[in-house]
């Protein structure tokens, strides 16, 4: 998201191993951009940056050189108007520090269009070899291999340099000098000699030789550079893909860091899975079926059971009866079903595999889940595009549904775990299986270990809304026992409308991986642990924090549905209870938009009183970069008071709740502290754009304030306790 060139090709160390390429270091990196040809439809693209084939334009030296090739880099990336160091280089902090272990190291930068103002008209990808290539020949050579040109800088010329050229005549790459004398230099001799050697021998055209004299300006050549990348562009030159450079290059001795046993296992494991998925939609219905039409069933039964609204003139324990009964069927229909082969597999991958391997392999889900997904819901968008131009709305409703499902993640893996493991516990329960048969005894614990290493756990079903309570119960109650008591936990939840940069915030804050993508949105809610490390465990007052990260409220997709309100009111409740901090993020300063979800949250702060809480909430107020919006926003921030006070007036009395009158009385609440106002998180506009470091700093400012809040609170809940009030939180969200 910096924008900074990443590692592509680590010099060997000294033990004498090989050049190693960084392959698995990128394949997370996904790439988003708008060719010039789709600038009008307002179209995008978006890929992995490993499989995006692309020329790829190499710069490297030979022999000391005043000018500077990463700074020259940097000005040839830049778009108008933006100045960002995507490489290193001498002028910058900390810029002339000796080189100690980069020395050799080959990074890439890359260049997307945006589809207007283009540098460029296409992606390209651009290396920079780090130090002079007679000292790296194979890190020069493997650059050789696989660009569509290789440009050299040179200052003057040795001998021993100018019969190292000799043997570069028989290769297949394109060359390009860049001739560039010293300050007040004009060239030499040797240089002269050097380019009427290239132009016979080598058959290097004079347009392939650029000389930049020391009374010409910088911005001229960097013109100059552009100019002669875009007419390689238009030639149609050569366009290779990260992954296609694992094919071992001629003669050398490539290592990728991939390649590696433990990498591999885990791929080959998640591939036997993957494989196997064409329509996703078709996938999810024959291989997930308990979460399909039954999982919605059986929400809708076990919120009938706390809310009891079509009960009519049944009378109450009746009613009831009959519920249970349909819920107990419900489960033993899923029971009834098979494990899938797909799900067969997943489970003896996580459970047979060792942690590293395990690592791996829902890393490589991921990665492979990602990739169908985002081919379908291509196709999807496109075919939503041509519906939008009919007048059925029938036909774009079903549309709508086929993209949201569609959505295919490690989540609905895990989902079907655990209800398969809710039927069974509700057939052993019934007596219907003996519980020494019980065959997802163990599920629970192998959720919780995923937990305890950091991975994302489902904590309310995006699809149905709907929480598998017996499910999360054991898997909270396994990681109580796991951890041997050490499992006090402060919980931290974010809160908003949807698109306002809620799972971002949590990312930058906690250094998380919660999936961030504009028209993928979260669904439904999902909890992260962070392990607090010992030195500061005492300081805090707990073992881990749970940071929670929940669906948008006020969704588009919802706002046709009769229970959208309760759907909202629901979530807001749940995740409000379990918190000792809620962020409340909003865009820009305007409050307007969250009047509704204010009123939400305040019943939701009004219910804590039954189980014992007075959580703390901010309002982060995003994409404001006014200076002096903290003191200007000093009336707004009153009036929010003033609806907060009013609202949570409306909410007693709805609720029935004597002496309660205003919002302190029910949440920790102050007009000036718990305000902050962050400002955009891009610099400039994307796919080019650097992220703001004012963003990241304020976020950090944050971060600092959050933390002296949980210093100062109350004892933590552990672990254990968290499922307790999940069922109290649960039944009051119900109702």
């Amino acid at each position: 998201m910096c924008q900074f060139a990443v590692p592509l090709l680590l010099p060997p160390a000294d033990d004498g191993s090989h050049c190693t390429l960084m392959l698995w270091a990128m394949r997370d990196i996904v790439k988003k951009w708008r060719p010039q040809l789709l600038e009008d439809s307002k179209g995008f693209i978006e890929e992995h940056v490993v499989n995006i084939p692309m020329p790829i334009f190499s710069f490297v030296r030979i022999g000391e050189n005043k000018l500077s090739k990463s700074k020259i880099l940097n000005q040839i990336l830049n778009p108008a108007q933006q100045h960002h160091n995507f490489f290193i280089h001498h002028d910058m902090d900390g810029g002339n520090i000796k080189r100690k272990i980069s020395d050799g190291l080959v990074e890439i930068s890359w260049y997307f269009p945006c589809g207007s103002s283009d540098v460029f008209p296409e992606p390209i990808a651009v290396t920079n070899l780090r130090g002079d290539l007679e000292a790296n020949w194979d890190q020069f050579t493997f650059l050789t291999q696989v660009s569509s040109a290789v440009f050299i800088f040179i200052e003057s010329i040795s001998e021993d340099q100018f019969k190292l050229f000799s043997t570069c005549k028989n290769n297949e790459a394109q060359y390009y000098f860049i001739i560039t004398p010293g300050s007040g230099k004009n060239i030499n001799s040797e240089i002269q000699t050097f380019l009427r050697y290239l132009i016979e021998t080598l058959k290097v055209s004079t347009d392939q030789i650029i000389c930049k004299r020391y009374n010409s300006n910088d911005a001229d050549f960097v013109k100059n550079i552009q100019v002669l990348l875009g007419s390689l562009l238009r030639k149609d030159c050569q366009k290779r893909s990260l992954e296609s450079m694992i094919k071992q290059p001629h003669g050398l001795q490539i290592d990728v860091d991939e390649n590696i046993p433990d990498c591999q296992k885990a791929r080959a494991c998640a591939c036997n899975i993957t494989s196997e998925i064409k329509d996703v939609e078709e996938y999810k219905r024959k291989m997930l079926r308990l979460q399909g039409d039954l999982w919605k069933q059986l929400s809708k039964v076990e919120k009938e059971l706390c809310r009891m609204t079509k009960q009519g003139e049944m009378g109450t324990e009746e009613y009831r009866s009959q519920l249970k009964q349909q819920r107990i069927a419900l489960h033993q229909e899923q029971n009834q079903h098979d494990l899938t082969e797909p799900m067969m597999l997943f489970i003896t991958a996580i459970t047979n595999l060792s942690q590293v391997e395990k690592q791996y392999f829902l890393k490589w889900m991921k990665l492979e889940l990602d990739l169908i997904a985002r081919r379908n819901l291509s196709s999807l968008q496109l075919e939503y595009k041509e519906r939008s131009r009919s007048d059925n709305p029938e036909e774009l409703k079903q549309v709508d549904q086929k993209i949201s499902d569609s959505s295919l993640g490690i989540e609905h893996f895990l989902r079907e775990l655990g209800q398969f493991y809710e039927a069974e516990c509700s057939m052993v329960k019934e007596k219907i299986i003996a519980a020494d048969r019980a065959q997802f005894r163990g599920l629970p614990g192998i959720a919780a270990d995923l937990l305890k290493e950091g991975f994302p756990l489902e904590l309310i079903d995006g699809d149905s809304s709907n929480i598998p309570l017996k499910w999360i119960t054991d898997v909270l109650n396994d990681l109580d026992i796991k951890t041997g008591g050490k499992s006090k936990i402060k919980v931290i939840t974010v809160l908003g409308v949807q698109s306002t940069g809620k799972s971002t915030l949590l990312n930058t804050m906690f250094g998380l991986q919660f999936p961030v993508a504009s028209g993928r949105c979260t669904r439904g809610a999902f909890m992260t642990l962070l392990n607090v490390k010992e030195d500061f465990q005492e300081e805090l007052g707990c073992h881990f924090i749970l940071v929670i990260d929940t669906e948008g409220l006020k969704a588009p997709e919802l706002a046709s549905l009769e229970d959208s309100y309760e759907h909202d009111n629901e979530l807001a409740t749940l995740v409000v209870g379990l918190s000792d901090i809620t962020i409340v993020n909003m865009a820009m300063e305007n409050t307007t938009e969250m009047k509704d979800i204010l009123q939400i949250v305040v019943h939701a702060f009004l219910r804590m009183k039954e189980v014992g809480k007075k959580p703390n909430c901010q309002f982060i107020h995003q994409n404001v970069s006014d200076v002096s919006a903290h003191e200007k926003n000093m009336r707004d921030r009153k009036k929010l008071l003033d609806q907060l006070d009013e609202m949570t007036k409306a909410a007693a009395k709805m609720e029935k709740k004597g002496g309660i009158t205003s919002f302190n009385d029910v949440l920790d609440y102050d007009l000036d502290k718990h305000n902050w106002y962050i400002p955009g998180l891009w610099q400039g506009v994307p796919p080019m754009a650097p992220v703001n470091s004012g963003y990241s700093e304020n976020v950090h400012k944050l971060k600092k304030h959050l933390f002296e809040f949980l210093k100062n609170q109350n004892a933590p809940c552990n672990i254990g306790g968290v499922y307790h009030m999940d069922r109290k939180l649960v039944e009051s969200s119900e109702t």
